[in-house]
């Protein structure tokens, strides 16, 4: 099995409040954490920690904070072969303001449109394909390289280039924004025959399998022909929303790897990026949210 994630690495710095910091105040802070960030890194360290063999794809600055990602990624033992380095432009850099008593994230992103991949092959072949849309030319490159592999987009940005990469993939978890804009269709979660139109309408339009986010409502999806919707898991407290989403499309795409049907795939996806909110920065361990699925392991190879 060989499993190739293509994205944009980009550096966290995450300052954790007490509340949220008013215009003008001077505060003091006691913590500040930093680590690898960016949908594709986030979903590569939960699939490395759940034993799954992941080799990363993206650009990084041949700065401080480009070999802290490279460093980072080695040590949760992520193929780093083809993450390029560019001596150009820098690093892309997310600072964040984490309110504590909510665990909402307010970002300031230092984005680098410049820096993109320029070298498109690899010396194995894919099996499955992770993609977070953020390199457009290095994932339709690798669609056009590996057409044999299953991929797996995530879609949370509004625009016609990820649209016509998702048209190209086998499954798409998408957030409510972009599924909305892609349907030009509202979500009435009270009304079951609107959520079957808005599932058929996606249906006609794009033959990727999808599988819908709605952050506190939960996920909306097909299953033998019929449209489900499973609740968010209950939290009594909210500590850290940053990763709840690259949480959700990691499991995803464990469940999807790991031959689990649509059903039990959407459980632990689920389930995982609610657990990821309970604590700073959190990848869930996979017995925890296997258990709380009433799901089992997987059998290796060597149980087969």
């Amino acid at each position: 099995m060989k499993i190739l994630v293509i994205g944009k690495p980009t550096y966290n710095v995450i300052l954790p409040v007490e509340k949220f910091i008013l215009e003008g105040s001077k505060n003091k802070l006691n913590e500040k954490i930093e680590a690898g960030g960016g949908l594709a890194i986030v979903a590569s360290k939960l699939l490395a920690n759940w034993k799954m063999p992941v080799s990363f794809s993206g650009v990084v600055g041949s700065d401080i904070f480009g070999n802290k990602i490279k460093t980072e990624l080695e040590s949760f033992n992520i193929d780093t072969k083809y993450l390029e380095i560019n001596c150009e432009h820098p690093t892309s850099v997310n600072y964040l303001i984490l309110n504590k008593q909510n665990g909402s994230s307010t970002q300031v992103i230092i984005n680098n449109p410049e820096i993109n991949l320029t070298k498109y092959k690899y010396d194995f072949v894919p099996d499955y394909i992770l993609m977070d849309g953020s390199d457009l030319n290095g994932s339709n490159a690798a669609l056009n390289n590996y057409p044999k592999a299953i991929s797996i987009l995530m879609a949370n940005v509004v625009s016609n280039n990820i649209y016509s990469l998702s048209k190209r993939c086998t499954y798409v978890v998408a957030n409510s924004s972009y599924a909305m804009a892609l349907t030009k269709m509202d979500l009435e979660f009270n009304k079951s025959k609107q959520l079957v139109n808005f599932m058929q309408k996606i249906k006609d339009l794009n033959k990727a399998q999808y599988v819908v986010t709605l952050k506190e409502k939960g996920v909306l999806y097909t299953s033998n022909n019929q449209v489900k919707i499973i609740p968010a898991i209950k939290l009594e407290n909210i500590i850290d929303d940053t990763n709840s989403g690259s949480v959700f499309f990691g499991a995803f795409s464990y469940g999807i790897i790991n031959n689990y049907g649509i059903d039990e795939t959407v459980k632990i996806a689920n389930i995982a990026a609610g657990l990821s909110m309970t604590k700073l920065t959190y990848l869930p361990n996979l017995s925890e949210v296997l258990k709380l699925a009433g799901l089992k392991e997987p059998k290796t190879s060597e149980e087969l």
